[in-house]
């Protein structure tokens, strides 16, 4: 197991390069030094090379503007190695918070402001390295509180390896006066300040500047080293174990590491990279507060305006109904104040997504793979799943986009009725995988944003000097709530050819579709979605006359091709409207299913009772139905549609106005729409018109029937010899449809397996008596 003073904690990738050349953090801005008061005369400002820098005066409100340098050889000025400790406490004599020197018993001998200088305007801990500040809470009932610390830093050249290290972490500004760190953040990165240090020491050429660099964090480290050295060596004791306290957790869960959890919707392990890991104090101990970020999709459109995502704008948590997880709300976002990586892969946009998780105290010492969340250099087999999270990243980027798959298991739907509930359902259907589709149709649900429009009165990146604009703060600790949330953040879109293998581990396990089965729209777990297996036997056991077989084939083969033939009306006329009509059982459906089969396109079949019952709903659902089925060049098959193509009359006012409506989509739909209906007879006239081919569908005949007895014993794994063609003759002699010898054969063959005996002819006949009986006795019944 690693140890903690040789652990890598960045994540898998050396991100954290720390020899990028950047402006030195004491280089003023219009003239004057960051790190001098007001009104005083900045000194000589070098750059990182050891050359003075000059500014010339410009316009003051010219964003544009750049200054010309000049470059003497005059060296940088020395640095500051002094460490200065002081005390900040509540004075009950003047009722007001002071500092004194924390080796000193004078009280209050220092008065002003950290870095405000005093009445004559000189900060007193200028000539310092850093400062460290022991803050003494206020006595509450006569007791005196646990103190805290803060380093406040001084020197520009520690400030320059502050920045190269520790980059970008949320709540710090490296633009901040006075700049105060926690230590046991600075403890975080103790490993990273040594390699910083060590690659510095290894350039052949070393200026002077990077010399200064070099002696101000040394001096950083050895005051870690010896004020924190229990606490390093318990840290290095355990972590060398894979074992952690809770109060040692800052030393595992450092900004930029990757973390691993199990995603709550799928069960699958999930990764973050972690950006910021604050400890909360609870009056049951306290809560870590974990800010991390994702991969996932650039919505182009938003329409909600939605920023949350599992329910977040609707959910109260308290309401919550599954297992607790470490996933928590985030904070109400601030408008353009989050700011992350986009970037375009072959046409398609990511970005990054921020979540929140807490991480509740527990006791004594704990293995640090066993917690809810953790560094994934942790993990028992790290390697193994490193390399499967890119596996499944680069799936979830390969169904970026619209894709027609398979999909066996559980997936999950928000109930949004009562309060944004997740329901889990297993499912076995096929499926389209379509994030836009889901977004634009389902505008109130919550999922996963990011975002590509920035306000511009915000910035979105580091400015000329590297420094990140500060984050929000963080909302208070809701222990009430086990909710997985996610909040949108965004920057401007970057070019690059493809996501990196650390942003692939990043990516969802999630992806958003359609059941074509159930007509629900869904959250899928991304593992369990595979190709399809075309049914290519389908089109050919069709039992219909070869010229109407091929009639279909073409017909739908050509309408892909464009032909370029249009109504004088533009819009209408750019449709294939198929009618099957004929008695039930004699193969209209499974005609149109084995069509979508031979031509690998989606079949959306829609029946008459899913178009609603009055005219208002069935114009919503026509619209809702030709328009997915249009993006998705799926065919469309309406199933039992006579309601919708009845005679309109006199007196019936609602059915004539769905009619009307019906027709009216009909026309302008685009798409290859299959009709099946038992009475044309019963048409209106002006359908006529709109259907491009009809084809009647007569009762089966005995040889037809053969062909139909031949093939659903095939499905269930007999073959017609097994029986002999004088008993799959007595079959075919009883005059039943397709769709009862569908089902005579499967309950048959349910029959001989709870036997344990093979399927005989004798379970066929007695089921086929059975269901025989019940039709004479339905028939005699409709007679009386």
């Amino acid at each position: 197991m690693r140890r903690f003073l040789s652990r890598r904690s960045t994540g898998r990738r050396s991100e954290d390069a720390h020899m990028s050349e950047k402006t030195p953090a004491w280089q003023p801005q219009g003239g004057a030094s960051a790190f001098m008061p007001p009104g005083r005369i900045a000194p000589q400002v070098f750059n990182r090379r050891g050359q003075l820098v000059v500014h010339e005066d410009g316009p003051e409100d010219d964003d544009n503007s750049t200054a010309a340098l000049v470059a003497p050889s005059a060296p940088p000025p020395p640095p500051n190695l002094k460490v200065k400790r002081v005390d900040y406490f509540y004075s009950s004599w003047s009722k007001a918070w002071k500092y004194r020197n924390t080796s000193s018993k004078v009280k209050a001998d220092v008065l002003q402001t950290i870095g405000n200088g005093d009445t004559n305007g000189v900060d007193p801990w200028q000539t310092y390295c850093f400062v460290v500040v022991r803050k003494l809470p206020q006595p509450v009932d006569g007791e005196q509180g646990e103190p805290t610390f803060q380093v406040v830093v001084k020197s520009p050249y520690l400030l320059i390896a502050l920045k190269d290290v520790i980059q970008k972490v949320q709540g710090i500004s490296w633009t901040a006066e006075p700049l105060e760190l926690d230590p046991y953040l600075l403890l975080a990165f103790l490993p990273q300040f040594d390699r910083y240090i060590e690659d510095l020491r290894a350039k052949r050429d070393l200026t002077t500047e990077e010399s200064h660099v070099i002696q101000s964090v040394t001096v950083l480290v050895d005051y870690l080293r010896k004020d924190y050295s229990a606490t390093l060596s318990k840290v290095a004791n355990l972590t060398a174990h894979g074992e952690i306290t809770f109060d040692t957790l800052f030393a595992v869960f450092v900004p930029r590491t990757t973390v691993i959890t199990e995603c709550p919707i799928t069960g699958e392990p999930r990764a973050f990279q972690l950006v910021s890991a604050t400890k909360i104090q609870t009056l049951s101990g306290g809560v870590y507060d974990l800010i991390c970020e994702s991969i996932d999709a650039v919505d182009e459109t938003d329409p909600s305006g939605s920023m949350g995502a599992y329910g977040a704008g609707t959910f109260n948590p308290a309401q919550a109904v599954y297992a607790p997880s470490p996933y928590m709300p985030p904070p109400p976002p601030l408008p353009g104040a989050m700011d992350a990586g986009i970037k375009q892969a072959s046409g398609k946009t990511y970005g990054r997504v921020q979540s929140r998780m807490f991480l509740a105290h527990f006791k004594g010492t704990v293995k640090i793979n066993s917690l809810d969340v953790y560094p994934i250099d942790y993990h028992t087999n790290a390697g193994q799943l490193e390399m499967s999270l890119v596996a499944r990243g680069k799936k979830w980027v390969s169904l970026r986009g619209v894709h027609h798959m398979q999909y066996a298991g559980q997936a999950t739907f928000t109930i949004a009725a009562v309060g944004g509930c997740k329901r889990s359902i297993n499912y076995n259907s096929r499926v389209m995988i379509d994030r836009g589709s889901f977004r634009r149709l389902n505008p109130n649900y919550e999922m996963p944003v990011v975002k590509s429009d920035m306000p511009s009165f915000y910035p979105s990146g580091p400015d000329q000097y590297g420094n990140y604009p500060p984050s929000p703060p963080p909302v208070p600790y809701n222990p009430n709530s086990a909710v997985p949330t996610f909040q949108a953040r965004s920057r401007l879109p970057r070019q690059s050819a493809e996501l990196t293998e650390d942003e692939l581990m990043l990516t969802s396990p999630i992806i958003y579709g359609f059941s074509l089965s159930d007509k629900t729209w869904l959250e899928f777990n991304i593992e369990l979605v595979q190709p399809i297996t075309w049914n290519v036997e389908a089109f050919g056991n069709l039992v219909l006359p070869e010229e109407h077989k091929v009639l279909m084939q073409t017909l739908v083969e050509a309408h892909d091709s464009e032909t370029g033939f249009d109504d004088f009306i533009e819009g209408k006329g750019h449709g294939l409207v198929i009618n099957l009509f004929g008695p039930p059982g004699v193969g209209k459906t499974l005609s149109a299913e084995a069509t979508s089969e031979h031509v690998k396109r989606p079949l959306y079949v829609v029946g008459g009772g899913d178009l609603g019952t009055s005219a208002s709903d069935l114009d919503a659902a026509l619209n809702r139905v030709f328009d997915i089925a249009t993006s998705w060049k799926a065919i469309v098959l309406i199933d039992e549609a006579d309601v919708f193509l009845e005679q309109r009359s006199l007196h019936d006012m609602e059915r004539n106005a769905m009619v009307a409506v019906f027709l009216r989509h009909v026309e302008y739909y685009r798409g290859i729409l299959f009709l099946t209906t038992n009475r044309v007879q019963a048409f209106d006239e002006a359908f006529l018109s709109r259907i491009h081919v009809a084809l009647h569908f007569h009762e089966l005949t005995q040889d037809a029937r053969r062909q139909v007895w031949t093939a659903f014993l095939k499905k269930v794994g007999v073959e017609a010899s097994v029986f002999g063609p004088h008993l799959i003759e007595k079959l075919a002699e009883r005059e039943v449809n397709g769709r009862q010898i569908k089902n005579a054969v499967r309950t048959a063959s349910s029959l001989a397996m709870s036997r344990g005996v093979p399927l005989s002819y004798k379970h066929l006949a007695d089921t086929m008596d059975a269901m025989q009986e019940f039709t004479a006795e339905f028939a005699a019944i409709g007679r009386k």
